[in-house]
């Protein structure tokens, strides 16, 4: 097997996690490779080290390879603090770029700007280069996107700029929920039952005030009535995408939402979309990611 050398390197780096493209000719993907090696776990000298123990056998020694990285990598708490573009605004703007000081002289690594939103005051790192990804495969796209995730972002496009979105730690709230609290002791880790989900979507949508009442229940449920751990961890899933979707009614009633997250996550969207009568339908989250990336390598090289 020939070796792969990179044209330039993709990178989604995360509050938990880190993925790797090596990208040829064309935007051609030849390699991938990720790490569980998240911002939130990382001191600023480590994020380099991290870096080429993933990437270092797709560099070449004779030049210097251009590192394209978005997500929380730009944070404050991250390698080095982007700039946020302020909305109503285009999704990604490389006059903004910000580039990472590195030892090894192989790598030059640009950061993507976040975006930031003044009232109500909002912030995202990472999605702005997935929406922008998605725009470019649809050019005339006017709507709403939303991006499933461990904090979920519900955004209006129009004619090309985020004007406006509001973001839901749904995610977050699942994990600490499941994980840090007394449910923990009724809900499986992996388990899935359809029916519960479904059941908790509908409360969670037409009793948010009930929701604190309603995680407790799960707990009361499985000692009194028995109720399984694969059936509390489906209502739970569904109980707070429920009440995030009634928060984001005025996002997605009467609009064709566009998903751009993990399959699985964006499956129960849809699905918790489609009980209320909503309408949905599923973009590939790596073919966004890449798509704006890309974007941003081309206009750095034309500019």
């Amino acid at each position: 097997m020939s070796e792969i050398k990179a044209k330039w390197i993709a990178a989604d780096w995360g509050t938990t996690h880190m993925r790797a493209w090596a990208i040829g000719e064309e935007d051609r993907v030849l390699a991938f490779r990720e790490s569980n090696e998240g911002m939130k776990d990382l001191q600023q000298n480590e994020f380099e080290p991290v870096l080429l123990r993933l990437i270092e056998s797709w560099l070449d020694d004779t030049k210097v390879t251009t590192v394209m990285a978005c997500g929380m990598v730009g944070a404050k708490q991250g390698w080095v603090e982007t700039p946020y573009l302020k909305t109503p605004c285009v999704p990604l703007d490389n006059n903004q770029l910000t580039t990472a000081n590195t030892h090894d002289k192989r790598i030059k690594v640009h950061l993507v700007p976040g975006v930031m939103q003044h009232h109500p005051a909002d912030i995202m790192r990472g999605e702005e280069t997935q929406i922008a990804g998605f725009i470019n495969k649809n050019l005339d796209f006017n709507g709403v996107v939303c991006l499933p995730g461990t904090h979920a972002k519900w955004a209006n496009i129009k004619e090309g700029q985020i004007t406006s979105f509001k973001t839901f730690m749904t995610g977050e709230l699942f994990g600490v929920i499941s994980s840090h609290t007394l449910i923990r002791h009724s809900t499986s880790i992996k388990g899935w039952n359809q029916d519960s989900f479904e059941a908790g979507v509908l409360e969670g949508f037409n009793n948010p005030g009930s929701i604190a009442s309603n995680l407790f229940s799960l707990r009361s449920e499985s000692i009194v009535n028995d109720l399984n751990r694969d059936q509390a961890r489906s209502t739970l899933s569904g109980l707070l995408l429920g009440v995030e979707l009634n928060g984001a009614k005025n996002f997605w009633q009467g609009n064709n939402v566009t998903l751009i997250g993990s399959e699985l996550l964006s499956n129960n969207y849809h699905q918790g979309l489609k009980i209320l009568g909503g309408q949905s339908q599923l973009f590939s989250l790596e073919t966004a990611t890449l798509s704006g990336l890309s974007s941003a390598f081309r206009e750095l090289n034309n500019s």
